[in-house]
């Protein structure tokens, strides 16, 4: 293959992933093929392979996008006094909340969820965010607490939202969102479950004034 410059490989790269998510959110991730992403982007197959070998990959690329996005805005929207653990509490309470608002993008969410190598990757995303933060708490947290917290509480996350998904009754949202991230602070071992509650129903309170349609129009176009 002839040489490309970065910028027409980042333009060709950018472009598979917005029409990746246009066809993931119209059609579900499932119903959709890697031929059908090749030719709605304009290129062949072998030519999208040169960019994302599996479609499990876009689908990662996608999700680590939205998870990002979501983390810069919670920094940004934080001020110094901010407490650290706050903010990680609102990135999770705000990436469910993303997805609840969005029938489609939580279709694509379960769907993916099945997929051993996207629920790893899935989970490697959020260990890696986790350890982003810890960096900046006055806590010493274990990596392997960071590993627990986060795979144990995702395996929980996913079921529960399936449940959610399905209307099984019992489960409402915010008791749901209430037990995910009370797990993950708990299992991070650092505070007790009186602290633990405290920030889960402040980052609830904060994640309820954060602006949803702002992430599901960016989503919608890609334009991360």
């Amino acid at each position: 293959m002839k040489e490309l410059k970065a910028e027409t490989i980042n333009d060709i790269e950018k472009n598979i992933l917005k029409i990746s998510t246009k066809l993931f959110l119209d059609q579900g991730y499932d119903n959709t093929t890697i031929r059908q992403i090749a030719e709605a982007s304009g290129i062949g197959r072998g030519h999208l392979y040169y960019y994302f070998r599996k479609k499990e990959d876009i689908l990662i690329h996608i999700f680590k996008q939205i998870l990002n996005k979501i983390y810069n805005d919670v920094i940004e929207s934080s001020d110094d006094k901010t407490e650290v653990l706050l903010s990680y509490a609102m990135i999770q309470c705000i990436f469910t909340y993303t997805l609840v608002f969005n029938e489609k993008l939580f279709r694509i969410y379960l769907q993916g969820s099945k997929i051993e190598i996207v629920r790893r990757a899935a989970q490697n995303i959020l260990v890696e965010l986790c350890k982003k933060k810890s960096k900046s708490m006055k806590y010493d947290i274990k990596e392997k607490d960071i590993y627990f917290s986060i795979i144990i509480g995702y395996a929980g996350e996913c079921e529960l939202l399936k449940r959610f998904y399905n209307g099984e009754e019992n489960f409402d949202i915010d008791s749901i969102i209430k037990s995910i991230i009370s797990t993950r602070l708990l299992l991070l071992n650092i505070i007790n479950h009186q602290e633990v509650e405290s920030i889960v129903n402040q980052a609830m309170i904060e994640a309820k004034k954060f602006d949803y349609n702002n992430i599901i129009e960016k989503i919608h176009c890609f334009d991360f």
